[in-house]
């Protein structure tokens, strides 16, 4: 940029006498906002000297109407008194005013009088050279609303829009602002939902936790929670709620949150925990769930949940009927070995399958050796009743190991305490069983 030129941005006399002004005005054409400069007149009393392009826009004037005249003073804009005001200043200053444009709308201003650097520091005070610029004003509560009309607006078009349901509370737990996918996922009317309703379509027996979830998120702690819908009939949907706190400077007001409909997800999930957990072929429990439940009560902070005994039974002959009749037949005769098991047993026990022809009892509460001889040959006596398989009547029997409690110190440990114990009750006959506690001891007969 020539140094006699402030640009297009700018206008003012061709000539400036103090380089260092220029290097001012140049950045302020070129990025400042509305801007004049002051030089002294004739008589000592400032005058315009310099206008940028941002200046004439906002008082919708001329560039020959302000260059090289005094700032009026006294007329209807107060903003030029605050100039002058400021000028007695060495140090010039900020201040409010009032600019009243020619086309008579008037604004408020934020006055920002600068002196300028001069290369000479000799001149008296009445000779400074100053920068005045101003900047529009809008009343903080006004810009404050029009900014959160501006988002609510933004936030209602982006919510109509969204795939998941929309909704942000006014305080406290009222909904003030729900989407219609929101009302959709609730089966309900959206403005039903409004308010405090919206918490009776969510399933009685998950409220509880619902509200304490609502709590924490009201005390400043973000929340994601999976919770049941009220559907009227035995199947459940659920949905999935995410909860984010808006805060105020004092507490958490309220929130704004997210809802998904999880029910198929969830299906599929529980589907998939189940498959890996259970034996496909009967539906009991696998080994892997089995040694879970295994480490879950020996870990137990409650004795009586350690008062366990296991049983472990091996089908005597099985290989046979295998043999004999084809695995469709072995696997009809593992199916009902699995349900006269599941008849025998109590329901707080726990069954499980762990490969071919093997089954285990987990006796829960279980502390007498009596009482756990009484269960066995319970179930050993369930599997006896004849059966037809591939138009054959079959009689089963069993040899069965028993684990008392305290019998091994890891769930594994059980397992094979019990499979020895299994085979040493084999090899004295079929259908017999064996016992050992510490110390261990062994039981002869069905």
């Amino acid at each position: 940029m020539d140094p006699s030129n402030p640009g297009t941005t700018g206008a003012g006399r061709p000539e400036h006498p103090d380089g260092a002004m220029v290097e001012v005005w140049r950045a302020v054409a070129e990025r400042g906002p509305a801007s004049l400069s002051l030089f002294p007149g004739l008589e000592g009393e400032p005058v315009v000297g310099w206008v940028n392009q941002p200046m004439l826009d906002l008082l919708g004037s001329d560039l020959r109407d302000l260059l090289d005249q005094p700032l009026i003073v006294g007329s209807d804009s107060s903003w030029q008194s605050v100039v002058n005001s400021l000028i007695l200043r060495e140090q010039g200053g900020q201040d409010a005013g009032v600019l009243r444009r020619l086309d008579e709308t008037s604004m408020d201003v934020l006055v920002d009088v600068v002196p300028l650097p001069a290369q000479d520091d000799s001149r008296p005070e009445d000779h400074r050279r100053w920068l005045v610029m101003l900047h529009p004003r809008q009343d903080a509560q006004t810009t404050a609303g029009v900014a959160l009309a501006a988002a609510e607006q933004r936030l209602r078009a982006v919510a109509e829009q969204a795939p998941v349901g929309i909704f942000v509370s006014e305080a406290g737990i009222r909904l003030g602002f729900v989407n219609q996918r929101f009302a959709d996922l609730l089966g309900a009317d959206l403005h039903r939902l409004l308010g405090t309703t919206w918490m009776q379509v969510i399933h009685r027996e998950d409220r509880a936790a619902l509200l304490e979830s609502l709590q924490k998120v009201l005390e400043g702690t973000s929340v994601d929670l999976t919770v049941r819908l009220v559907t009227g009939d035995e199947d459940h949907r659920w949905l999935r709620f995410r909860f984010a706190p808006t805060l105020t400077a004092e507490r958490a007001a309220g929130f704004i949150g997210t809802a998904e409909d999880v029910t198929e997800r969830r299906a599929k999930e529980e589907r998939l925990a189940y498959q890996a957990t259970h034996d496909p072929l009967t539906g009991l429990v696998n080994r892997r769930r089995l040694l879970d439940v295994l480490k879950g009560l020996m870990a137990g902070r409650r004795d009586h949940d350690r008062d366990f005994a296991l049983l472990f039974l091996d089908i005597d002959g099985f290989k046979e009927i295998n043999d004999r009749y084809g695995h469709e037949a072995g696997d009809r005769v593992l199916i009902e070995v699995a349900r006269r098991l599941q008849r025998a047993a109590r329901e707080y026990d726990v069954l499980a399958r762990i490969s071919g022809d093997e089954f285990v009892v987990v006796l829960r509460y279980v502390l007498e050796e009596e009482e756990a001889e009484n269960t066995a040959q319970r179930h050993l006596r369930a599997l006896e009743a004849p059966f037809v398989v591939a138009g054959q009547n079959l009689t089963l029997t069993a040899s069965m190991g028993i684990a008392m409690p305290g019998a091994a110190e890891s769930p594994e440990d059980y397992l094979r305490v019990a499979d020895r114990l299994m085979y040493a009750a084999k090899a004295t006959g079929r259908g017999m069983y064996k016992i050992a506690s510490p110390p261990p001891t062994a039981g002869g007969q069905t």
